[in-house]
């Protein structure tokens, strides 16, 4: 390279960096908006709302939005969101969202790939899952603080909560044993809220398109835009056998769906943002626990995609959701690489902590949690490939060796002998097939690749080998598929286990301790993790107060925005597509999947407008979660339907914009029309528009003045 290029490219080099420096550095005050958009209904934004858009919600409005909201999933586990679309019961939300439980209805039925309709009330059919609603809240901060002294160190500190949230939870249940009670946090520990939910567990399918065209564009369209998906499903609640009467809240239909433009509301549970984590912290994901879950998902969709057919649709299933988990944290690792973005949250932590340093009581309290999560953050960085790779995986003959070897360890209670040496006995080894083999070798593989040279489970493995398919084969080997060598193993004790050389043994007697040694480790961190952030949180809410939203935790949320259009790949999005876009993607790409339009909507053409619009997007503050969420405008009408959001968006994991992130919705026209004009929906599409709000009937209170409307449930 010649002297004058090298000059060129240290002077294009140095123009960047101090044009980036003069652009992320301002002496200006932090963006509250830079933690996003995710409000609570115990602290709504109510000045900002009125300042930013001229509407001030009151307290009839907040509560009608709160309860026609719903949150999806059972008592034990929460996926999505969802919402109450008419007086009888009816819920909207995601097909994605209840792919699963249709799956498990379906029995000798291709209703995922086909859709369902069912043609009566009768006919719907009851699906594994249920839906809450949040019903109280109760800040009880103190109550779960109790007992904790200044000397406590971060393990101590974190276990008294623990024991504190168990006893929360418990005198709730005892006060209102039929609902579903959690503790919150918010503000990584600032705040605790007691959350209680209504809880609907008879749901019913009462509409489902087809996979393909809830699924239309597939992984290359996921979180792009524009988008062509009608990513829908209708299911039912019910009470006593019969529909649950839901005419006290519920969200109205507007069939004209949004205007661009127009201020529009998203109440919905985003599951989880790292707003509020350090830079340090975003380091070690950048570096460490990303590009290892990157390439893990990567590997396995390489692996199981030939096999997720039509024929094997529990595959296929598995593979979709792995294919959306790759892109989202593809997206948000490329988010912690973009330098511009990161000098912006490394100026947002810089203002922040020094305004903690500017009172002395707060830097007392909480100036040395940055450092003391720095810190954490570099064990991480060792810690994590271990606590990775440390793992039997897809070898359930390694897997039953750690039982074997827990139930003859002597330095364990009783109890967990016990229970170890019942694990080993009703254990079956299972024979490695054409995914598992495969998925095995590329787990051994990559823990070479991230553990240290010397880590004693790769020498147990490996030996002096090193081919992962070698490995593979030795424990082909194992005789602990066989129960008397496992009863023999587990008759003889510590002495028998340490004297056999089967292979999968072998592994796991150095698996064992290792796992030990990083469990304990990980609950230090852990605490220190969850202490030092709960310090920060404390921070943020002393310096901002409710100005600034707490990260997302699965919880009822809602979102203000604007339906808006942005700039992207050098033109410009539009604010909403349009049918005319859906069957134009079809032909361009010949019919091809994922660009294949299943045959209804094929034979339904000719009967569409194709003016109407399909999907649409708005600068609300949405994450995983999200999905299912109704979009409704300010008289909350729904108008949308949230099922994604754009690759730009998955930045906001960490630090929030809205110049080019959006949020994607299904438009309300695209939703009539596949009830009116392509499945037998007819039914359903009566019930949405019979539960429009009548002429003259008061509306939600808005702008302060109370909003009579119909009777809502009270406020508790």
């Amino acid at each position: 390279m010649t002297p004058r290029n090298l000059l060129r490219i240290a002077l294009s080099t140095l123009l960047a960096a101090t044009a980036l420096a003069q652009e992320v550095s301002t002496d200006r005050p932090v963006d509250p908006l830079a933690m996003g958009k995710m409000w609570t209904f115990e602290n709504p934004p109510l000045a900002y709302l009125e300042k930013e858009y001229g509407f001030k919600p009151d307290q009839k409005w907040l509560d009608s939005l709160r309860l026609s909201a719903l949150r999806v999933g059972t008592r034990e586990q929460q996926w999505c969101s969802a919402a109450f679309v008419s007086p009888q019961g009816l819920i909207m939300t995601n097909h994605h969202c209840v792919r699963e439980q249709i799956e498990r209805a379906q029995q000798d039925q291709d209703w995922v790939n086909d859709g369902f309709a069912a043609k009566a009330l009768d006919d719907e059919v009851k699906l594994a899952m249920g839906v809450q609603q949040l019903i109280a809240q109760q800040d009880v901060t103190a109550k779960v603080n109790d007992g904790i002294g200044e000397t406590d160190d971060d393990v101590t500190i974190t276990r008294k909560r623990e024991e504190n949230t168990k006893k929360t939870i418990a005198a709730a249940v005892a006060a209102q044993p039929q609902q579903l009670h959690q503790v919150v946090t918010l503000y990584q520990g600032a705040v605790y809220q007691l959350y209680s939910y209504k809880v609907y567990d008879d749901v019913r399918l009462v509409l489902a398109p087809n996979l393909q065209i809830a699924y239309f564009g597939g992984d290359p369209d996921n979180f792009t835009y524009p988008r062509y998906d009608v990513d829908f499903t209708f299911v039912r609640a019910y009470e006593n056998d019969k529909p649950a009467d839901t005419s006290a809240n519920y969200f109205r239909f507007r069939a004209d769906g949004p205007k661009d433009g127009e201020l529009v509301f998203v109440p919905g549970n985003p599951g989880s943002t790292n707003r509020l984590l350090t830079t340090a912290q975003l380091e070690y994901q950048r570096d460490v626990e990303y590009p290892m879950i990157i390439e893990e998902f990567g590997r396995a969709l390489a692996i199981t995609r030939p096999f997720a057919t039509k024929e094997n649709a529990g595959l296929m299933v598995t593979v979709l959701e792995w294919e959306n988990s790759y892109k989202a944290i593809s997206g948000q690792l490329d988010g912690l690489r973009d330098r511009r973005l990161f000098a912006l949250k490394a100026v947002h932590e810089q203002q922040f902590r020094a305004a903690v340093q500017q009172r002395p009581e707060l830097q007392r309290q909480y100036g040395a949690a940055w450092d003391k999560l720095a810190a954490a953050a570099q064990q991480k960085r060792v810690l994590q490939p271990r606590t990775k790779f440390h793992q039997a995986a897809f070898s359930t003959a390694i897997e039953r060796g750690v039982a074997i070897c827990r139930a003859v360890d002597d330095s364990l209670p009783d109890e967990e002998r016990a229970s170890a040496r019942d694990a080993a006995l009703g254990m079956r080894v299972s024979a490695l097939n054409m995914i598992t083999r495969p998925l095995l070798i590329d787990h051994f593989r990559r823990a070479r690749k991230w553990l240290p040279a010397g880590d004693p489970f790769l020498k147990a493995l490996f030996g002096d080998d090193d081919d992962p398919a070698a490995v593979v084969k030795r424990l082909d080997k194992s005789k602990l598929n066989r129960e008397a060598t496992v009863k023999r193993l587990l008759d003889g004790g510590k002495d028998a286990v340490a004297e056999s050389d089967d292979p999968a043994l072998v592994a796991a007697r150095a698996l064992v301790p290792l796992q030990r040694d990083n469990e304990a480790q990980e609950q230090a961190l852990d605490g220190v993790w969850k202490a030092q952030g709960t310090l920060l949180g404390r921070a943020l809410f002393e310096v901002y107060g409710s100005k600034v939203s707490p990260d997302a935790t699965m919880t009822l949320r809602f979102s203000d925005g604007v339906v808006q259009g942005y700039p992207y790949n050098g033109t410009l999005a539009p604010w909403a597509t349009s049918f005319y876009g859906l069957y134009a993607r079809h032909t361009e790409f010949g019919g091809v999947f994922p660009f294949d339009l299943p045959e209804p909507w094929l034979k339904a053409e000719s009967r569409i407008d194709l003016t109407k619009k399909v999907d649409f997007v708005c600068t609300n503050d949405i994450v995983g979660g999200n999905s299912g969420s109704s979009v409704v405008d300010k008289e909350l009408n729904v108008v949308g339907l949230i099922f994604d959001g754009n690759i730009e968006s998955l930045p906001n994991d960490y630090y929030f914009t809205q110049d080019r992130p959006r949020a994607v919705s299904v438009h309300a026209n695209a939703l009539l029309v596949a009830l009116q004009q392509v499945y037998d929906g007819q039914r359903i599409a009566d019930e949405l528009l019979a539960g429009r709000r009548p002429a003259g009937e008061p509306k939600p209170g808005g702008d302060g003045k109370p909003g009579p409307g119909k009777d809502e449930a009270p406020r508790k």
